[in-house]
């Protein structure tokens, strides 16, 4: 189930929601755990069992390594922890990508259509969570949580189940215990809510009509404008999707008392790719930093014993092996494919590159230059991320720097635009920048005092019925279109 669907949306979301507005908190967690796993197995039919089992058995493992006194137990019982969950992704995730490069299976088939499985939704999001949690018990900073229905429901919660945000056990076990829903947080939830439902409904889903029948296009068919077009268009529609995602279960949390962690903070003005992992999918790039690059960092800063080795600095040698490997695998978390893993390694051969060679000289250039330089390199990885393979990323490429194939008589940019998606990369464009938020600031200043009562109600009444216009549009559009899923529900 998605939350940009009608079952979602008028048979799942209102009966949820207003009986749990009347339990109790202790019967409120269990009735969200049953909720949640109606929700995953809408979807995913038995893979909930999956679900349910990775809940308690982290569970398990977080109650032995609370109570275990000795280190190496400690050590052993965390190692046996992350062992699992690293299992779950490598049986459910990875084996067919791994049997095809080991020859074990046709290359054609690493999607996984030999095997007798599929890969489970989130997946990938629910066994970070579990990872983390073991980790922080493991690190004392957050005890083991002794109730299996608060372990369970921190993992399988549905606003986050799917795609996260990658919530922390220490933020989430403190509101499973003692949250306070009130009417403030329920108006703010509805609101993040629309929002997001109409960054991915109206503007991302648009998007990507466009953008799915440029990629479609052969490449003997590609030329500069439809080249740029696409890629253009595909940077627009994943943040849209991404971030709209990420409001919607912000929103759904604070509907029913959470506060999550944000995950996006409009990362296309960011002025280095550095800066763009501060501000896309924060709640992984959080992840990979304290779990993975901080540890890799360390532990090879243990090894050296001299300020150089080979002529190169120590601190190089802890950042640069250990940056690179983080994002190798943050492109293989992202998916079971090379181009993935290249996307990776891309994003962080030029977060080296800033840090050893680019750092002055991008700080020295105009800002605007900066933002330039940086959405640029963004956009090209995002052909990479987006194509089926290596070559129609190598054709898509070579037709942005002008090499392309095509002549512009079969396929030409006429052929998809239209008064539809100029209006939804307008506002995606207005969406991917701060300009709302200072909007707002502006009217908050302007409508302060006394004598602005009347303006104040004016001004959240036009903010109300703007909210009101989405959310119909967004239904109407949901009534009229096909289903079109989430990008990130497959990772």
């Amino acid at each position: 189930m998605s939350f940009s669907t009608p079952a979602f949306l008028f048979l799942f979301l209102p009966p949820v929601l207003l009986l749990s507005l009347f339990l109790k908190r202790k019967a409120q967690n269990v009735f969200l755990l049953l909720a949640s796993l109606v929700f995953y197995a809408w979807g995913e039919q038995g893979f909930v069992l999956l679900l349910m089992g990775s809940a308690l058995l982290n569970h398990f493992f977080g109650l032995g390594i609370g109570a275990a006194a000795a280190p190496r137990k400690r050590r052993l019982l965390l190692a046996a922890g992350l062992g699992f969950n690293i299992a779950l992704l490598a049986v459910f995730k990875y084996a067919a990508f791994i049997l095809a490069n080991l020859g074990a299976l046709p290359v054609a088939a690493a999607a996984g259509t030999t095997l007798p499985w599929h890969q489970p939704l989130g997946i990938s999001f629910f066994t970070f969570m579990a990872m983390a949690y073991l980790v922080e018990v493991y690190q004392r900073a957050i005890p083991a949580e002794r109730n299996p229905v608060h372990t369970a429901l921190a993992i399988s919660f549905f606003p986050v189940v799917l795609a996260g945000p990658i919530n922390r056990y220490s933020s989430l076990g403190r509101q499973l215990a003692g949250r306070q829903p009130d009417a403030e947080l329920l108006a703010q939830g509805v609101r993040r809510f629309i929002i997001g439902l109409g960054k991915k409904v109206l503007l991302a889903d648009t998007l990507a009509r466009a953008v799915d029948a440029i990629f479609a296009i052969p490449a003997s068919g590609l030329t500069a404008s439809l080249a740029w077009m696409g890629a253009a268009g595909y940077t627009l529609q994943i943040f849209l999707d991404f971030s709209g995602y990420s409001d919607m279960a912000i929103g759904l949390g604070r509907m029913f008392g959470f506060t999550f962690m944000e995950n996006f903070n409009y990362p296309y003005i960011s002025r280095s790719i550095t800066e763009f992992w501060t501000r896309w999918h924060i709640s992984l790039s959080t992840w990979l930093r304290d779990f993975l690059f901080l540890p890799l960092a360390y532990a090879i800063s243990r090894r050296l014993k001299a300020d150089r080795w080979l002529g190169i600095r120590a601190d190089a040698w802890c950042y640069y092996p250990a940056m690179l490997l983080t994002m190798l695998l943050c492109g293989l978390w992202h998916g079971a494919a090379w181009t993935f893993i290249a996307w990776g390694l891309y994003h962080g051969l030029f977060i080296v590159l800033e840090r050893q060679a680019l750092k002055k000289r991008l700080h020295a250039l105009w800002p605007a230059l900066q933002g330039a330089y940086s959405l640029w390199v963004v956009a090209f990885g995002w052909v990479l991320f987006r194509a089926l393979d290596f070559s129609q990323a190598a054709a898509f490429w070579r037709a942005m720097i002008g090499l392309g194939s095509g002549d512009g008589r079969e396929f030409h940019a006429a052929l998809y635009l239209n008064g539809l998606l100029i209006f939804a990369a307008a506002a995606g464009l207005i969406a991917a920048v701060p300009v709302v938020p200072a909007l707002r600031a502006w009217a908050e200043r302007r409508l302060a005092g006394p004598r602005r009562g009347s303006l104040r109600l004016g001004w959240r009444l036009l903010e109300a019925t703007v909210l009101l216009v989405v959310l119909v549009a967004s239904v109407m559009f949901l009534a009229a279109s096909t289903f079109n899923p989430f990008i990130y529900a497959r990772f």
